[in-house]
């Protein structure tokens, strides 16, 4: 056995590369002559549509260099509040955070925040120091964040070193509510937070849930935080963006890694030296079954690991049931174990890009980049996204996206398991989808504009109502 081929050391000159035009030449001898890029060409109706494969001189010229686009991978994992009592909220948030969640986000229907002690109580025993704190938009007041302040400095915290942050995102909330806060206005507003936190926020998960493509939730969230720029671009130490994960595995991977790379190039317009944005994912609503709920939990897997394999810095994994049931327990266990097994047992969190040198991705994300820069121009040469808002352009892209994904599951162009194809034998007769509470913000604006507004998508709900 000494002389066995096997102790002989392996040559890669052995294999003699094969060139592209090679491949090219097998593929179109399959198809019987016909042109994969063509044929094969993947119609994401995402606004980008990709080819079977790529190569490596397909990433040697791309727009934005393919440098790491997060300093870590790691990621906190966030557990939604939704108790409407600041006892309640206390109890449930404690709980999550014995239960493995490394970030709270507190989201009431309405406000519970009338005093900085109903702040105390709702923060009581929470080390506020060692995890991620978000503050939903019912309780995303100036108040608030003064209330915050005081509670940091009376625990001797530094401010600087926390991760804390109110999602007050008035225009998200204008298209949702159709009543609009005027420019002059939402700029006085955020000169009157506490500038210890984050309080811009860009929100496009209401978009993407309304239907959006990813090429507009991007183009979106540009735009909306160009908007907060233009007021006073020192805010950009005090923005975050939240973003829906979607089913488009790979697709999702790309947006939340071409996201950080443009917002730099944004920031860099201003002279503003912040190369990472805050960005937040969650998973979204317009995809999930309630007549065979349980196929959501592998929904929201693959949504949460494209959000983390993109990069992103906080995630949130929802119910599988939240958008028709109350919370027993179990789900939100369920919920949050996916990212804990994603983190735990399969080592997302530890690689700062798992993304990058696939050229299939980084591909992606380029494209990405360039599609909704055009359309971030087209938004700016209208004024910005405030004024598209107004005039109605915004709205308009959407329900045109929206009408094109229906019609696609409709049309079974699309599948979603378990509502339009391989159905439950047993059938829910009356479906009840509470999609999720967008809650108003609670601080005091007078100046408003009323505009169209966007309505928010569950497939299974349109479907279903189609049949009627």
């Amino acid at each position: 056995m000494e002389n066995s081929d096997f102790e002989k050391a392996l040559h890669f000159d052995e294999f003699p590369p094969i060139s592209t035009e090679e491949w090219e030449a097998v593929i179109e001898k399959d198809l019987k002559g016909k042109d994969y890029k063509d044929v094969l060409r993947w119609q994401s109706g995402e606004g980008v549509n990709p080819l079977p494969f790529y190569r490596e001189e397909n990433v040697r010229d791309l727009s934005l260099s393919p440098e790491t686009v997060a300093a870590h991978g790691s990621w906190n994992v966030i557990e939604p509040v939704e108790s409407s009592a600041v006892s309640e909220a206390n109890k449930e948030a404690l709980h999550a955070l014995e239960n493995g969640a490394s970030g709270l986000y507190f989201c009431p229907p309405k406000n519970y925040l009338q005093s900085r002690e109903d702040l105390e109580n709702l923060l009581k025993d929470i080390q506020i120091e060692l995890i991620a704190l978000r503050f939903g938009s019912a309780i995303s007041s100036t108040d608030a964040s003064v209330w915050l302040k005081e509670i940091c400095d009376e625990r001797k915290l530094n401010t600087e070193e926390l991760s804390a942050g109110f999602n007050f995102d008035p225009m998200a909330n204008g298209a949702l509510t159709g009543n609009l806060v005027s420019k002059a206005e939402i700029k006085n507003t955020v000169n009157t937070f506490d500038e210890s936190f984050s309080f811009c926020a860009i929100d496009s998960s209401v978009f993407a849930n309304a239907g959006a493509t990813i090429i507009q939730q991007l183009a979106f969230s540009m735009a909306a935080g160009n908007e907060y720029l233009g007021f006073n671009s020192k805010l950009a130490g005090n923005m975050h963006f939240n973003f829906a994960t979607g089913p488009n595995y790979f697709l999702e991977i790309a947006k939340f890694r071409a996201f950080k790379r443009m917002w730099g190039q944004v920031l860099g317009e201003y002279g503003v030296d912040i190369t990472q944005p805050s960005v937040h994912a969650e998973t979204n609503f317009w995809n999930k079954s309630q007549s065979d709920a349980h196929n959501n939990m592998l929904r929201t897997t693959t949504e949460a690991m494209s959000a983390a394999i993109g990069g992103c810095d906080t995630i949130t994994v929802h119910r599988y049931d939240e958008h028709f049931s109350d919370d027993s327990g179990f789900a939100s266990r369920i919920a949050r174990n996916i990212q804990l097994i994603l983190q735990e047992e399969a080592y997302l969190d530890k690689v700062a890009d798992p993304g990058a040198g696939s050229y299939y991705i980084e591909v992606l994300t380029d494209s990405m980049a360039q599609k909704s820069w055009v359309l971030f121009q087209e938004i700016e040469a209208k004024g910005g996204f405030h004024e598209a808002l107004k005039s109605g352009y915004i709205q308009e892209l959407v329900a045109a996206s929206r009408k094109e994904k229906i019609e696609a599951y409709q049309q079974k162009e699309k599948v979603l398991v378990g509502v339009n194809k391989y159905k439950p034998d047993e059938k829910i007769q009356n479906l009840e989808f509470k999609i999720q509470n967008f809650a108003s913000f609670d601080q005091d604006m007078n100046e408003c504009i009323t505009i169209d507004k966007i309505s928010l998508l569950n497939i299974e709900a349109e479907l279903k109502n189609g049949e009627g």
